[in-house]
């Protein structure tokens, strides 16, 4: 299965993201800011990331 990290503050565009992935088959984790992104990073691969730009505590380029 592929995995799919979400990074998106709005938590409402998050969990919708998320919701739709997953009843798409996909492997999905989500997180809310830059750091819990970052943790789940170092924690395991995944296939694909979005990533959203301005996040409450960094920037998705400098994620990146």
């Amino acid at each position: 299965m592929k995995q799919i990290l979400i990074v998106e503050d709005d938590s409402f565009l998050n969990k919708m993201l998320a919701y739709n992935l997953t009843a798409d088959g996909y492997g999905v984790t989500s997180a809310l800011n830059a750091r819990t992104a970052a943790d789940a990073i170092r924690q395991r691969e995944f296939d694909l990331v979005l990533l959203d730009i301005n996040l409450p505590d960094g920037n998705g380029f400098k994620l990146c």
